[in-house]
């Protein structure tokens, strides 16, 4: 848990992370550095008692695939009304952009255009709200 904590106290360092939180898991793409090259995947599982926390690291474009299909098959069986053709149209238009661009982008355009995909997704919209995270656990 303490590791978990140390992990979202941080996750701004490096540039803007991508949190959301179901109410099984909680699902973050942290960068590993401030050019944006590698990213942590970091999963917390409420119902894991003995070991909740799974962290791992990847390239950029590989923690992108990674994201898009957290979004289109894990979070979608929670929030009812996500628009995911709408999602995946958008993340098209990133197609041929270096890996840390399309990172940067597609977490930028799901934090400040939220409610273009859904009404109510769970997610941190700002170093404010890491709060809300810890309390989950």
């Amino acid at each position: 848990m303490t590791d978990f904590i140390a992990i979202v106290e941080s996750s701004y360092d490096n540039g803007t992370p991508f949190w959301i939180y179901t109410s099984d898991y909680i699902f973050g793409m942290v960068p590993v550095d401030a050019s944006g090259t590698r990213w942590k995947e970091i999963s917390y599982t409420f119902e894991e008692p003995d070991n909740p926390l799974f962290v791992t690291e990847r390239t950029a474009d590989l923690s992108f695939q990674f994201l898009m299909e957290e979004v289109e098959k894990g979070v979608s069986f929670y929030v009812e009304d996500l628009k995911i053709p709408m999602f995946k149209e958008y993340a098209k238009t990133l197609e041929g952009k270096p890996g840390p661009e399309k990172m940067n982008v597609i977490i930028t355009e799901l934090v400040n255009n939220s409610t273009k995909y859904s009404s109510n997704l769970p997610i941190i919209k700002s170093k404010d709200e890491v709060g809300t995270l810890i309390s989950k656990i």
